[in-house]
């Protein structure tokens, strides 16, 4: 045991910079995930996590290049005081995110592989002000919030109540779009279920998709129409607009008009939703049926339970 402390404490700065390496790469695969889309997410001053932890990295294979073992040791505490405050975070909304875990399990590695007994209240003293100070600074949410109450977004009046939960980028969600729609048309034409498309804000530019949806249903309600909307917002996202302006100039070149109103009500309404729900990923789809709740995600699942509903 004493021979492989001595071996690491003997190659530390090359475990700390690996261990930064392989941390890095946690966050790059975080930023291009195409598979669900979590809603666990943060930022400092408007600078989301995922970048920072990719900063805080690079700081830390500099001092370990340069053998700062003091500076090291206070940002490699600082860091375990802020994982303990988003862990916390994670277990006080019951809504966990993978990549944030194995960013602070390589962290704590790090800790340990640089700990120095001798300086611990230096250590305990870091991670202390580092955990308040954080707490301060730090913005996060386990739901989407919407920036801006009943919704555009409900039709049909079946006895079983349908809610989707879908993003205009998520990428699962488009794949799954040209399937449902059938599926859904045919539940509502044969008054089954009572359904309604609510969008989840999961990247920047989701809002505003989500806010010019309910535009286009406010100037003609239509299941159609809705479908139709839905289907210019995804191929919107596609060419990656993110601006207002923009996308309502796309939409008139799709002969789609809007007419805007104060869409804050329909989105904390839909927030309401998502908690109660517990919605932590997309496509998401609950259904309510006979006194019973159950929530499906996935492509495959959600069109395979809702094709149920018509036996």
């Amino acid at each position: 045991m004493s021979k492989t402390i001595s071996f690491v404490q003997s190659r530390r700065y090359v475990i700390t910079i690996i261990l930064a390496l392989i941390a890095i790469g946690i966050e790059y695969f975080y930023t291009i995930c195409e598979t669900a889309c979590s809603y666990l997410k943060g930022d400092v001053f408007g600078i989301e996590l995922q970048y920072i932890g990719i900063g805080y990295m690079a700081a830390i294979i500099l001092l370990a290049i340069l053998k700062k073992d003091t500076l090291l040791l206070i940002l490699l505490s600082a860091g375990v005081g802020i994982e303990v405050y988003l862990v916390g975070f994670q277990i006080w909304h019951n809504t966990y995110c993978s990549y944030c875990l194995a960013f602070g399990g390589v962290l704590m590695l790090q800790f340990f592989v640089n700990l120095n007994w001798k300086k611990k209240k230096l250590i305990a003293l870091c991670m202390i002000f580092a955990l308040i100070l954080f707490s301060f600074v730090f913005k996060g949410t386990a739901t989407p919030v919407y920036a801006e109450e009943m919704p555009l977004s409900t039709f049909g009046s079946g006895k079983v109540v349908v809610r989707l939960y879908t993003d205009y980028f998520c990428p699962p969600c488009k794949k799954m779009e040209p399937s449902i729609e059938p599926v859904i048309i045919d539940l509502i034409k044969n008054n089954i279920i009572t359904f309604t498309f609510i969008d989840t804000p999961f990247y920047r530019a989701s809002s505003l998709y989500a806010r010019y949806f309910l535009y286009g249903l406010n100037e003609k309600k239509s299941l159609e129409r809705a479908l139709t909307i839905r289907n210019a917002l995804i191929e919107a996202s596609d060419q990656k607009i993110d601006k207002a302006e923009k996308l309502e100039a796309y939409l008139n070149s799709k002969e789609i008009k809007i007419k805007p109103y104060d869409t804050r009500p329909t989105f904390e309404l839909f927030g309401k939703l998502l908690k109660a729900d517990k919605i932590n990923a997309t496509p998401s789809c609950v259904i309510e049926k006979d006194g019973k709740k159950e929530t499906f995600v996935g492509g495959v699942d959600i069109i395979n339970a809702l094709q149920r509903l018509k036996k």
